[in-house]
């Protein structure tokens, strides 16, 4: 069954907006919002996604996921996904990456650790070790979220993106696609609708981003052979930058 690996994949995209006037002052601010995610007309699962910055601009994002309703009852699977790192000048720079799979029987464990003054990232596992060399700019596959909602915070109406993953250098690309009002749970939005490519492949994925939410997703969906998924905000909550 692949529902895990589509919460994950649903609990972590983003982005743009082609305005600047108007949205040129906005950052990134902490907050924890809560998704669901369903698959047809089936709630399957829940998603919290929580953003902590600290004044001297260090950064914590994190995800964690698990299903819900009856999806919980053939699977127990948690998922959990964190970078940590620094932003300069508007630029976010991972310095460590973090997944953990847990399964009723067994954990899957993934880190990443960037090495800047080496232009190197060093990724662990439980049976593999790996080093490879990174230009500038590259990101983990967590952090590039948050370049994505600088980006948007910029009025750029294009982002891409080299992200570390398994061993390799994959490139994302978002284009923007048209406005859209949507509606959710957590109320309605004008929104910026996009597409997401990797490595040129055709997208499989669309994305919603509202701008008087600080340019934070409230709708993500993926079509997969085996239908379509959608995450949709629930909720959200401002909460204030750490002062330490």
């Amino acid at each position: 069954m692949r529902l895990s690996r589509h919460l994950l994949l649903l609990a972590t995209a983003l982005l743009l907006s082609p305005t600047t006037a108007v949205f040129a002052e906005q950052t990134l601010k902490p907050y924890k919002a809560h998704y669901r995610v369903s698959k047809g007309t089936f709630v399957i699962g829940s998603a919290t996604i929580t953003l902590k910055l600290s004044a001297q601009g260090d950064y914590q994002y994190r995800a964690f996921t698990a299903p819900v309703g009856l999806a919980a009852v053939f699977r127990k699977d948690e998922i959990t996904e964190q970078s940590n790192g620094h932003i300069v000048d508007s630029r976010v720079i991972p310095d460590h990456y973090l997944y953990k799979h847990k399964k009723p029987k067994k954990q899957r464990t993934v880190s990443l650790d960037f090495d800047w003054e080496n232009q190197r990232v060093a990724n662990k596992t439980a049976d593999s070790h790996w080093s490879m060399e990174i230009p500038s700019g590259t990101q983990d596959k967590f952090s590039q979220q948050l370049s994505l909602m600088l980006s948007l915070c910029r009025g750029e109406s294009v982002a891409k993106f080299e992200v570390a993953d398994g061993g390799l250098l994959k490139t994302y690309s978002y284009t923007q696609i048209e406005e859209e009002t949507i509606r959710t749970e957590s109320g309605e939005y004008q929104t910026v609708k996009l597409a997401r490519n990797k490595d040129n492949k055709p997208s499989k994925t669309t994305l919603w981003f509202a701008p008087e939410l600080n340019y934070l997703p409230v709708k993500i969906a993926k079509h997969e052979k085996d239908g379509d998924y959608v995450m949709e905000l629930v909720s959200v909550d401002w909460v204030e930058t750490n002062s330490n």
